[in-house]
C-alpha cells in the first residue's frame, strides 16, 4: 500500500464557483494555503492519505509568452502553492493539480480583442447565480493553442516543481476546448442525444484525436522539465464520443500517463423491478461497473497504470451529511481496489469530504491488515473504530444501512435536480404548488415546491415507494448501531450515531416532500 496513490482533500477548502467577472483571488490555487494548516495536513495524513488534489486553472496559475492577457497574477498563485507543497510535504503529503486545459474564456473578456483567431466553439455556462454566461473555447485546432497548451505544462513545472502531479480532465465539466460539451451526450435512461459541433475547424476533427492531443502536449511540457511527477488523465465522459471502453483514446496515451478511471459509472442496478444505469457516484451501488472493467483491460493491454474515481464519503444520493455510513458498500470499492493490483484512488469530489468512519474503513480495507472476508472486516474495524462497543451490532447496522440503499430511486435528474440535500427546509404549504423548481441540488439555488424536472424513469408513486422503504430500513440500522454502541467508548460514538440519524430523517423528510408534491400536483382545495 506504501507506493498505492491515495488523494483525498479538506472539507474547509473551497473549489470555487464559476463566476461572470473571474476573480483569480477566489481561486482554489490562492485560497488553499490558508484552508490546509497544519493541523489540516496532520488529519488527512493520519488517516491513510498521502496526497490532496487543489482544482486549478491554467489560465490562471501560469503565464506564457503564447497569450500574456492570461495569468496575471500567476506569479502569487505560484508563490501560495510552492508554499502549499512545502508545507504538505512536511506531512509526506503530495499536492496534485486537477484541471481542464485549455479552460474556455467568457466572450465579452478584453482577451479576444488580440486572440480572435482563436476562437472556437461557442458554450453557454450558468454561473454560480444559475445566470446563463457566453463562453468561447480557446480552439486547439489553431497552433497558437497548441503551443499554449505545451508552455503551459513547462511553465508548471519550471514554477511549482514541488507538485506531486497534475490531474487533467477533458470533456463536460467547464466548457474547455471546442468539443468538451458536444458529442453524444448521455440521457438519464441510458440513452443519448446529439450536440452538434459548429466550430468550422474542429468538425473536421475527431474528438477522440482532440482530446489525445491535448494530454500529450501537456504531458510533453511537464516532462521537459520534470520527470517525477504523476500525470494521470480521466476518463470522465469520454463517452460522449466513443463506445465504452473508448479504446481509440486508451490505446493512445502516453505510457508514463496513468488512467483515472470512474469506478461505477455505467454500472446495473435492479431497482422498484426495473434495471436503472448509475451513472454517477454512488455509495448504494458496490461496483466496480462492466465499463470500469473493460477500460481497465484496455488500460493493461497498453501498459497504462489504472486509477481508481471513487467518492466513498458521500455522494450526490445525499451530499449534505458528512458521510452515508454504508461500509460494507465501503469495504467492496476498497477491496477491489486492492485485489485488481490499481495504482492508486481519488476518494471525493469536492463534497464529501470529511474524516468519518468511512474514510476510516476504507484505507484499512485498502491496507489488506484486516480480514479478507466482508463480516469479519467489518467486525474489526467496528472494535478498533469504537473501543468498548458491540462490533458485531455495528457490522449489523453497517449492512442494514446498504440493505436500506437498494431502495434509492437512483437517476441523473432526481440525484441534480431533486429535493434530496435540502429536504429539510424545502417548502410544504397545503397550497397549488407555485411552480418555482426545487432548485440544482449541489449548489445554494432558491429553494421551491416543483420537482418534477427530477421525475424521470420512475413515478411518483415509485418514488414516494422507495424512499418509505428505504426510510423504514435505514431506522432500523440506526437501532441496531445505537443499541451497539451504548458501552463504546470516544468521540466517533457520538459523530456516527448523529451522522446516522440525520440520514434517517432527511430520508423520511423526501418521503414527506415528494407525497406532499404528489398531492399539492393534483391540488383539491376540499
Amino acid at each position: 500500500m506504501n507506493d498505492t496513490i491515495r488523494i483525498w482533500r479538506s472539507p474547509d477548502s473551497a473549489f470555487g464557483h464559476f463566476q461572470r467577472q473571474p476573480d483569480p483571488r477566489q481561486e482554489e490555487t490562492f485560497t488553499a494555503l490558508d484552508a490546509y494548516t497544519d493541523q489540516q495536513l496532520a488529519k488527512i495524513a493520519a488517516s491513510g492519505f498521502n496526497a490532496i488534489w487543489v482544482h486549478g486553472n491554467l489560465n490562471t496559475v501560469v503565464r506564457t509568452a503564447v497569450f500574456p492577457e492570461l495569468g496575471q497574477d500567476a506569479e502569487l498563485h505560484q508563490q501560495r502553492l510552492n508554499a502549499l507543497t512545502e508545507r504538505a510535504g512536511r506531512h509526506q503529503l503530495k499536492v496534485f493539480i486537477y484541471c481542464q486545459p485549455p479552460r474556455a474564456i467568457p466572450a465579452d473578456d478584453p482577451f479576444w480583442q488580440h486572440h480572435a483567431d482563436v476562437a472556437g466553439q461557442e458554450e453557454t455556462m450558468p454561473d454560480d447565480h444559475n445566470v446563463a454566461t457566453r463562453m468561447l473555447s480557446l480552439c486547439t485546432s489553431t497552433d497558437k493553442v497548441k503551443t499554449y497548451l505545451k508552455q503551459a505544462g513547462i511553465e508548471l513545472a519550471a514554477k511549482v516543481p514541488g507538485l506531486g502531479g497534475i490531474i487533467m480532465i477533458t470533456a463536460s465539466e467547464y466548457p474547455s476546448h471546442c468539443w468538451a460539451r458536444r458529442g453524444r451526450i448521455m440521457l438519464a435512461d441510458g440513452n443519448f442525444a446529439q450536440a452538434e459541433m459548429e466550430c468550422p475547424r474542429c468538425i473536421k476533427q475527431k474528438p477522440e484525436n482532440i482530446i489525445n492531443e491535448i494530454i500529450q502536449l501537456v504531458r510533453d511540457g511537464i516532462r521537459s522539465v520534470n520527470t517525477d511527477w504523476k500525470i494521470i488523465a480521466w476518463n470522465w465522459s469520454w463517452t460522449f464520443y466513443l463506445q465504452s471502453p473508448c479504446v481509440e483514446i486508451i490505446s493512445r496515451l502516453p505510457k508514463d500517463v496513468m488512467l483515472l478511471v470512474d469506478f461505477e459509472r455505467g454500472g446495473r442496478k435492479v431497482i422498484a423491478g426495473k434495471e436503472r444505469i448509475i451513472d454517477e457516484y454512488s455509495l448504494g451501488f458496490a461496483g466496480p461497473s462492466e465499463q470500469f472493467q473493460r477500460s481497465l483491460e484496455v488500460a493493461r493491454a497498453n501498459n497504462i497504470k489504472v486509477m481508481a474515481k471513487l467518492q466513498f464519503g458521500t455522494t450526490h444520493e445525499l451530499a449534505t451529511v458528512p458521510n452515508l455510513p454504508v461500509l460494507g458498500n465501503v469495504f467492496a470499492k476498497a477491496d477491489a481496489v486492492r485485489k485488481l493490483g490499481l495504482a492508486g484512488f481519488m476518494g471525493c469530489w469536492n463534497f464529501g469530504n470529511m474524516i468519518t468512519a468511512n474514510t476510516a474503513g476504507f484505507n484499512a480495507f485498502l491496507s489488506g491488515r484486516l480480514p479478507d472476508n466482508r463480516e469479519e472486516a467489518l467486525r474489526a474495524l467496528a472494535a478498533e473504530y469504537f473501543p468498548g462497543g458491540h462490533a458485531e451490532g455495528v457490522a449489523a447496522a453497517w449492512l442494514q444501512f446498504g440493505a436500506a440503499m437498494d431502495n434509492y430511486p437512483f437517476s441523473i435528474p432526481f440525484l441534480y435536480s431533486g429535493p434530496a440535500n435540502y429536504s429539510f427546509i424545502l417548502p410544504m404549504q397545503p397550497a397549488p404548488l407555485t411552480g418555482k423548481p426545487v432548485g440544482r441540488s449541489w449548489l445554494m439555488d432558491e429553494r421551491g415546491d416543483d420537482m418534477s424536472s427530477a421525475i424521470f424513469g420512475y413515478t411518483i408513486d415509485e418514488i414516494v415507494s422507495g424512499f418509505d422503504l428505504l426510510t423504514s430500513e435505514w431506522n432500523k440500522g440506526v437501532e441496531l448501531l445505537r443499541q451497539a454502541l451504548k458501552a463504546a467508548t470516544g468521540n466517533h460514538v457520538q459523530e456516527e450515531l448523529n451522522t446516522a440519524a440525520v440520514c434517517y430523517h432527511a430520508f423520511r423528510s423526501i418521503a414527506n416532500f415528494c407525497k406532499i408534491y404528489r398531492m399539492r400536483k393534483d391540488w383539491n382545495a376540499a
